[in-house]
């Protein structure tokens, strides 16, 4: 279950960081704004991927390494995701003049 959670975080890294381009290119403040929001799909993504490899470490110790190999991949998903939103807070603050902090 966790590598598909890892699948969805990919396409929905990637989608945030294209989106976040995209907004700076167009100068679209609610494609930025929508990713800011995004963020939230990817953050709960890795909780449940965290969980899950809690739970799989728990039941069986020799999967270990590999749930560790997969919690940070899980992570630097995660970290992208939040680098998408420094550039779409970044958009709105080009267009608008205020900066938000959405990151955290």
């Amino acid at each position: 279950k966790s590598i598909l959670h890892i699948k969805d975080m990919a396409d929905a890294a990637i989608k945030m960081v294209t989106d976040s381009i995209d907004s700076y290119v167009k100068k679209d403040l609610a494609l930025a704004k929508y990713v800011m929001q995004y963020d939230d799909v990817v953050d709960k993504l890795f909780s449940e991927v965290r969980k899950e490899l809690i739970v799989l470490v728990y039941q069986n110790q020799r999967y270990g390494e590999l749930c560790l190999d997969i919690l940070m991949i899980a992570k630097y998903l995660e970290r992208i995701g939040d680098h998408a939103v420094n550039i779409a807070e970044w958009v709105e603050y080009s267009i608008t003049g205020n900066h938000k902090n959405y990151d955290d």
